[in-house]
Protein backbone atom coordinates (compact mmCIF):
# COMPACT_ATOMS: atom_id res chain seq x y z
CA UNK A 1 0.00 0.00 0.00
CA UNK A 2 1.47 3.39 -0.87
CA UNK A 3 0.87 6.06 1.82
CA UNK A 4 -1.18 9.01 0.90
CA UNK A 5 0.88 12.30 0.18
CA UNK A 6 -2.43 14.48 -0.80
CA UNK A 7 -2.13 16.05 2.64
CA UNK A 8 1.82 16.94 2.55
CA UNK A 9 1.33 20.77 0.79
CA UNK A 10 -1.09 21.58 3.98
CA UNK A 11 1.21 20.36 6.30
CA UNK A 12 3.97 22.09 4.77
CA UNK A 13 2.25 25.15 4.72
CA UNK A 14 1.96 24.88 8.27
CA UNK A 15 5.16 23.37 9.37
CA UNK A 16 8.19 24.85 7.21
CA UNK A 17 11.00 26.60 8.54
CA UNK A 18 11.65 30.48 8.57
CA UNK A 19 14.47 30.31 5.82
CA UNK A 20 11.44 27.94 3.98
CA UNK A 21 9.01 31.13 4.85
CA UNK A 22 11.08 34.16 3.78
CA UNK A 23 12.00 32.02 0.58
CA UNK A 24 8.20 31.63 -0.12
CA UNK A 25 8.59 28.16 -1.45
CA UNK A 26 5.21 26.64 -1.75
CA UNK A 27 5.22 21.99 -2.10
CA UNK A 28 2.99 21.68 -5.40
CA UNK A 29 2.92 18.04 -5.12
CA UNK A 30 4.33 14.58 -3.80
CA UNK A 31 4.99 11.34 -4.69
CA UNK A 32 7.07 8.20 -3.46
CA UNK A 33 10.81 9.57 -4.27
CA UNK A 34 9.41 12.63 -6.49
CA UNK A 35 8.60 16.42 -5.52
CA UNK A 36 7.65 19.13 -6.54
CA UNK A 37 7.81 22.78 -5.30
CA UNK A 38 7.26 26.53 -6.48
CA UNK A 39 9.02 29.62 -5.94
CA UNK A 40 7.31 33.15 -6.72
CA UNK A 41 9.59 35.75 -8.58
CA UNK A 42 9.88 38.36 -5.77
CA UNK A 43 12.46 41.01 -6.28
CA UNK A 44 13.32 40.37 -2.88
CA UNK A 45 15.18 37.15 -4.02
CA UNK A 46 16.55 38.87 -7.27
CA UNK A 47 20.31 39.90 -8.34
CA UNK A 48 21.78 42.99 -9.66
CA UNK A 49 20.56 42.30 -13.33
CA UNK A 50 16.79 40.79 -12.09
CA UNK A 51 17.32 37.44 -12.51
CA UNK A 52 16.79 35.05 -9.73
CA UNK A 53 19.82 35.26 -7.60
CA UNK A 54 21.61 31.41 -7.63
CA UNK A 55 22.09 31.07 -3.79
CA UNK A 56 18.10 31.26 -3.89
CA UNK A 57 17.94 28.54 -6.63
CA UNK A 58 20.48 26.72 -4.62
CA UNK A 59 18.24 26.50 -1.69
CA UNK A 60 15.20 25.49 -3.89
CA UNK A 61 16.60 22.80 -4.75
CA UNK A 62 17.75 21.69 -0.91
CA UNK A 63 15.10 21.95 0.17
CA UNK A 64 12.61 20.51 -2.85
CA UNK A 65 15.39 17.17 -2.91
CA UNK A 66 14.91 17.18 1.00
CA UNK A 67 11.37 17.05 0.35
CA UNK A 68 11.18 13.74 -1.85
CA UNK A 69 13.81 11.82 0.52
CA UNK A 70 11.05 12.75 2.98
CA UNK A 71 8.66 10.89 1.04
CA UNK A 72 10.87 7.82 0.89
CA UNK A 73 12.53 7.39 4.75
CA UNK A 74 9.75 9.59 6.46
CA UNK A 75 10.31 13.10 8.38
CA UNK A 76 11.70 11.26 11.59
CA UNK A 77 14.73 9.99 9.91
CA UNK A 78 17.65 12.66 10.29
CA UNK A 79 19.55 13.84 7.15
CA UNK A 80 21.76 16.27 6.02
CA UNK A 81 22.93 17.49 2.60
CA UNK A 82 26.67 15.67 1.90
CA UNK A 83 27.12 17.65 -1.82
CA UNK A 84 25.09 20.11 -4.09
CA UNK A 85 26.46 20.76 -7.35
CA UNK A 86 24.15 23.04 -9.13
CA UNK A 87 24.57 24.04 -13.24
CA UNK A 88 23.15 27.34 -13.94
CA UNK A 89 21.92 26.78 -17.55
CA UNK A 90 19.64 30.16 -18.17
CA UNK A 91 18.51 33.26 -16.15
CA UNK A 92 15.94 33.28 -14.05
CA UNK A 93 13.78 36.05 -15.40
CA UNK A 94 10.80 38.37 -14.08
CA UNK A 95 8.08 37.82 -13.70
CA UNK A 96 7.98 34.22 -14.03
CA UNK A 97 8.10 31.83 -10.99
CA UNK A 98 10.70 28.90 -10.28
CA UNK A 99 9.29 25.43 -9.97
CA UNK A 100 11.69 22.62 -8.82
CA UNK A 101 11.23 19.00 -9.13
CA UNK A 102 13.59 16.34 -7.67
CA UNK A 103 13.42 12.72 -8.13
CA UNK A 104 15.15 10.47 -6.13
CA UNK A 105 17.41 8.16 -8.26
CA UNK A 106 19.10 6.37 -5.30
CA UNK A 107 17.90 6.03 -2.14
CA UNK A 108 19.98 3.68 -0.34
CA UNK A 109 20.44 2.59 3.62
CA UNK A 110 22.94 6.08 4.18
CA UNK A 111 23.87 7.40 0.97
CA UNK A 112 21.13 9.05 -1.02
CA UNK A 113 21.10 10.38 -4.21
CA UNK A 114 18.73 12.14 -6.72
CA UNK A 115 18.66 15.53 -8.85
CA UNK A 116 16.64 18.53 -9.50
CA UNK A 117 15.28 20.42 -12.76
CA UNK A 118 14.22 24.39 -12.45
CA UNK A 119 12.06 25.68 -14.90
CA UNK A 120 10.75 29.44 -14.98
CA UNK A 121 8.26 29.92 -17.73
CA UNK A 122 8.86 26.36 -19.30
CA UNK A 123 12.34 27.06 -19.31
CA UNK A 124 15.03 25.20 -17.84
CA UNK A 125 17.57 27.35 -15.98
CA UNK A 126 19.31 24.93 -13.29
CA UNK A 127 19.89 21.74 -12.81
CA UNK A 128 21.12 20.28 -9.77
CA UNK A 129 22.48 16.80 -8.26
CA UNK A 130 22.69 15.92 -4.52
CA UNK A 131 24.28 13.58 -1.96
CA UNK A 132 22.63 13.45 1.43
CA UNK A 133 23.56 11.38 4.24
CA UNK A 134 20.71 9.21 6.62
CA UNK A 135 22.21 9.91 9.61
CA UNK A 136 21.27 7.75 13.34
CA UNK A 137 19.95 9.47 16.68
CA UNK A 138 23.94 9.80 17.92
CA UNK A 139 25.34 11.61 15.12
CA UNK A 140 22.71 14.43 15.70
CA UNK A 141 24.33 17.68 16.80
CA UNK A 142 24.23 18.86 19.94
CA UNK A 143 22.70 21.75 20.69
Amino acid sequence: MHPDFSSAPHRWEKEKSHFVALLDLKLESVEHGKATMRMPYRPEIANGSGAVHGGAIVSLCDTVFYVALSSIYGRQQDTVTVSLQCNFLAPALPPHDLIAEARVLRAGRRICYGEVEVRSNGKLVAHSTLNFLNTNAEEAPKL
